[in-house]
């Protein structure tokens, strides 16, 4: 950071690069432009020199901004701060790793990267004096990543809730007022909540790597993306909300862990009653609790859409500059192993939604009881039922599942998230 140029009093003039220029890369572009005058009162300036890009012709709301496809050339710029922008694990982590070893300080959104190879890659930067920075990587525009890691308090009693993917949340919003998945979907991409291949957001797979991250954080390094238990919104139907709907309810796509000895995880919908604080928000909007009891802390506020990550990148930017050190993920000695507590949801009540019966309430309630999952509350809607259980393992979820299944009966399950308690 030593060749930071200062061309007005108090203000250090950065030379950023990106790598990758699509809808991250121009918004980041645009809101260095926009917010010049905020970031002089932080004592930082700048522009962005260059930017790494597969195809230079591409059109791009990037004036002033050389765009190459050759690595070298865009090394000769001799950028202060990096800005990575690509998304994906690769070429982005040996493009990082390359940024990192020559001393540059790094910023990036990537929570796809930093949940596969994060750990390895500050510990590359710390070898070489310099840092990466990734505060956008998790809920976008709420600054909650370098706030639980310098509170250890706060991010290490195992207990984690959250809707932390904003493409999801918009479709399961307006499939709770009775549009269809795809038409959601459609509306999302239009709005710019989503990209036009949004697997990873549909998936959960998104979710996934942000709980990931979080865990991280916690001093849990062990902890994979694949671990934890997952279900997309693709197979959400209408009528599914319907149900949760007389039920007092609503369903959200959730992420949830407890790392305690009888904890466990899950990243998909989940039930969740009006009485609990994640059935009040709606559209793009994330919130994330951490904690238990009165310890809780809670985070909330936008989640998706290329502007609001670009603002968090700039914040980011502002802190490699002042050389302030991020936050620090666990080393592998220091890591607590947690993973083995996260591989089946945790016990708790349940909500099912069962297509085609022919049964009567009393008779499926039966049946459910017979099978040691008793209901404590159904709605029925044109041989549909909605049904919520009384607390149960998840082993006994399943086989009552596989028993309905074996009469001819479709049914789907989702966890309720538990209302929080002081």
């Amino acid at each position: 950071m030593s060749g930071i140029a200062t061309n007005r009093v108090g203000v250090r003039e950065l030379r950023i690069g990106l790598l990758g220029c699509g809808m991250v890369g121009q918004a980041v572009v645009r809101a260095l432009e926009a917010s010049s005058g905020r970031l002089a009162e932080a004592g930082v300036g700048g522009k962005c020199v260059v930017a790494l890009v597969r195809d230079p012709d591409r059109p791009r709301a990037t004036s002033g901004v050389a765009l190459t496809s050759d690595l070298e050339t865009w090394h000769q710029h001799g950028v202060d701060v990096v800005v990575e922008a690509l998304g994906g694990v690769e070429p982005a982590r040996t493009l990082i790793a390359r940024v990192l070893s020559s001393g540059i300080p790094v910023v990036t959104a990537n929570k796809s990267l930093v949940a596969a190879h994060g750990l390895e890659l500050q510990r590359l930067a710390a070898q070489r004096g310099t840092a990466l920075y990734f505060e956008a990587s998790v809920l976008a525009g709420v600054p909650c990543v370098n706030t639980l890691a310098r509170r250890p308090l706060a991010s290490g009693r195992g207990h984690w809730a959250g809707i932390v993917n904003g493409t999801s949340h918009f479709v399961s919003s307006q499939m709770a007022h009775g549009r269809g998945f795809e038409d959601a979907l459609t509306e999302a991409v239009a709005r710019g909540y989503a990209e036009p291949a949004s697997d990873a957001d549909i998936s959960g797979r998104d979710a996934a790597e942000k709980l990931t991250i979080l865990l991280h954080l916690a001093g849990h390094g062990d902890v994979t993306v694949d671990d934890f238990p997952r279900r997309g919104i693709g197979d959400l139907e209408p009528w599914h909300f319907a149900l949760a709907g007389r039920l007092a309810g609503v369903l959200k796509p959730v992420v949830m862990a407890d790392t305690a000895a009888g904890g466990g995880a899950w990243v998909g919908p989940a039930f969740v009653g009006q009485s609990h604080p994640f059935a009040q928000i709606t559209g793009v909007t994330n919130i994330l609790s951490v904690g238990r009891g009165e310890a809780t802390v809670t985070f909330s506020g936008p989640g998706a859409g290329p502007d609001v990550t670009a603002l968090t990148v700039l914040d980011d930017v502002v802190e490699a500059a002042s050389g302030r050190a991020p936050c620090s993920l666990p080393s592998p000695e220091a890591s607590v192993p947690v993973a083995r507590h996260l591989r089946t949801p945790k016990a708790g009540a349940w909500f099912l939604a069962i297509d085609r019966v022919t049964s009567s309430a009393g008779e499926l309630a039966e049946f459910l009881s017979g099978n040691h999952l008793p209901a404590l509350a159904l709605a029925c809607e044109d041989q549909r039922f909605g049904v919520l259980t009384a607390p149960a393992r998840h082993s006994t979820l399943r086989a009552a599942v596989e028993a309905i299944a074996a009469s001819g009966v479709r049914a789907t399950w989702w966890p309720v998230l538990e209302v929080p308690r002081g």
